[in-house]
């Protein structure tokens, strides 16, 4: 293997998992002397808060990410944005220099999301708090978030080349967690 892909997987998983810290600093508590509450009793978050966000990015979903998130994940070609979405929205993807594509897609289509939850591997997972329905395979790794009963975003992280990183659902997880926080600083 060519030390410069050596170079860019360290890079990215390094990001990564400075992105994962960061995130995870932001909603961290003090620690206290009493016991922490069950995850049953954590109030979850309101799915419907993300709906603003999201409706904001529909209509330039390659405007998701800023130029520091761009470089965080070692994106350095330019976006694509694809029709794959419902109604006036499109779909954005970014290839990162470790051959990673990561896709933004708001508003999936009603037959996508069906296919995906029908789908025997389908998991049920959370991110953020949020349930997400997870569908995976060697090369990719699909992920829906429900904000209600009619609307949904949806991420895709794929393996452009075989020598690509290949825990797809790992940088998934975090691409999501990522717009989950866009999204919410939108509401």
């Amino acid at each position: 293997m060519p030390p410069n892909q050596t170079g860019r997987r360290f890079n990215l998983v390094a990001i990564l998992s400075s992105m994962l810290v960061v995130l995870a600093g932001c909603s961290s508590a003090q620690p206290s002397s009493s016991p922490s509450p069950s995850p049953s009793a954590s109030p979850s978050p309101d799915p419907t808060e993300l709906a603003p966000g999201l409706s904001r990015y529909a209509g330039f979903p390659c405007q998701l990410l800023d130029e520091q998130e761009l470089a965080d994940f070692g994106i350095v070609y330019a976006p694509r944005e694809i029709d794959l979405s419902e109604g006036p929205a499109t779909s954005c993807y970014w290839v990162t220099s470790t051959d990673i594509q990561l896709g933004f897609i708001p508003y999936p289509s009603d037959e996508a999301r069906k296919n995906k939850t029908g789908d025997p591997d389908a998991r049920q997972i959370e991110i953020a708090g949020y349930s997400a329905v997870q569908t995976a395979d060697e090369e990719s790794c699909y992920q829906n978030i429900a904000l209600g009963p009619d609307d949904s975003f949806s991420t895709l992280v794929s393996r452009v080349e075989t020598d690509a990183p290949e825990d797809t659902c790992g940088i998934a997880t975090s691409f999501t967690e990522l717009v989950i926080l866009k999204l919410r600083r939108i509401s």
